[in-house]
């Protein structure tokens, strides 16, 4: 097996030029293809964290069927007393009450349906980041329960800044007309058009008064680690709350549009890989064959010299193995020291800002080396260069050493 070896890897420095352009071209396209893997995963990673930093969280505690019917009498009773249970699992940064429903918000100009949110100024802070978003004003104060807070689109439609008045009105938890005016304490900007139009923060305790819901809210809302699997845990809180009225849901249940966007478009990324293989194994292939093409002569003498058609096969698919494996170190090298970099440095995409902020990405993209994508990649273009050599080496072990010979 060494001979063979050694006869394979004299044949790729017999044309160094050929092989050094087939092993940067593998290395060029593994390189670039496990940086945009890691762009993409960075990207993602983004897009999630700002998505449940805005409103949903990481997961979410409803009674059953509140997510879908948002009935203010499909409440939570006694939250306190969840929430300390709550707090006791280690997997769980933080959590908030949240009294969440619809109403109807008008100014002395105009009026917009608006989603109210009745939070805890403080423990909001520690489950999203609208607080880091102000642009002009400051955030509620739990001393202040007539403060409130809009988006920017909102507060543009309704035609009011900070200090104005607005009156917000809905329908109470007993059925009677809830109204309730507020002064303006804070517009905040998200860049995203569904929560800066139709988004209002009022205190937790102005919300209770105003739905008429002094024991009960509606929703816990759970920040986790960013590492951690929502779905995973979810079905863990779950099982640890044994209350089959509430129900546990991850942000992929809440939003299942959004993320069946992002496996669209881990899907999309894919098909790029599968262009870089088809690119690696021509290149691999071309090189290859011209070697065994050149060489027809010597294997017609290899092969008169009692060499088997296996052993052919061997040299040959050391070849390919041989050019594929320092490719793949040299695009291992290079995607890894370019996410490296970036991942630090970062890639600033100020001029698509707008269009950024709609898929929740922010201005500056920090990719991130994804170990299982790096190393399917690096199986990929290994395998490849194995498969590309099948078709040159059956060739070679099937030449008729006399006709080989008297080919030049």
């Amino acid at each position: 097996m060494k001979t063979f070896m050694k006869i394979a890897w004299r044949n790729i420095t017999r044309n160094r030029r050929r092989s050094f352009i087939t092993i940067g071209a593998v290395g060029f396209g593994l390189g670039a293809l496990i940086f945009i893997l890691a762009f993409v995963y960075g990207a993602h990673g983004q897009m999630v964290e700002n998505y449940t930093s805005l409103m949903t969280g990481h997961i979410q505690i409803h009674r059953q069927g509140f997510h879908q019917q948002k009935k203010l009498e499909l409440n939570i009773t006694q939250p306190d007393a969840l929430l300390n249970r709550l707090k006791e699992i280690q997997t769980i940064q933080a959590a908030a009450l949240r009294i969440k429903a619809v109403g109807l918000i008008s100014s002395a100009e105009s009026s917009a349906g608006v989603m109210v949110l009745g939070v805890f100024p403080e423990e909001e802070k520690n489950v999203n980041t609208i607080h880091k978003r102000l642009r002009t004003g400051t955030f509620l104060d739990k001393d202040n329960p007539d403060d409130i807070i809009l988006g920017a689109s909102l507060a543009k439609n309704l035609n009011v800044a900070v200090g104005d008045k607005v009156v917000i009105m809905s329908q109470a938890l007993d059925g009677s007309i809830a109204a309730g005016a507020y002064h303006i304490k804070g517009i905040f900007d998200t860049g995203t058009d569904e929560v800066d139009q139709g988004l209002a923060l009022i205190n937790h305790a102005a919300a209770q008064e105003l739905f008429v819901m002094p024991e009960a809210t509606s929703e816990i809302v759970l920040r986790l680690h960013p590492s951690l699997d929502a779905q995973i845990v979810a079905g863990q809180i779950q099982k640890n709350l044994s209350q089959p009225d509430l129900e546990v849901l991850s942000w992929q249940k809440i939003a299942p549009s959004f993320q069946q966007w992002i496996e669209f478009d881990n899907a999309f990324i894919w098909i790029i890989v599968g262009v870089v293989m088809i690119v690696v194994a021509i290149g691999i292939l071309n090189t290859v064959l011209m070697g065994v093409l050149e060489r027809t002569r010597e294997f017609g003498i290899l092969l008169a010299l009692g060499t088997k058609p296996k052993e052919i096969v061997a040299i040959v698919g050391w070849e390919s193995f041989f050019l594929g494996t320092i490719g793949s170190v040299m695009g291992a090298a290079l995607g890894v020291g370019l996410t490296g970099f970036f991942g630090k440095a970062g890639i600033n995409l100020t001029i698509f800002t707008k269009a950024l902020n709609s898929f929740y990405i922010d201005a500056v993209v920090y990719p991130q080396l994804n170990v299982p994508d790096m190393t399917i990649s690096l199986i990929l273009v290994l395998t490849t260069s194995l498969v590309v050599s099948i078709y040159p080496a059956w060739h070679a072990a099937h030449l008729k050493p006399m006709e080989a010979i008297r080919s030049l």
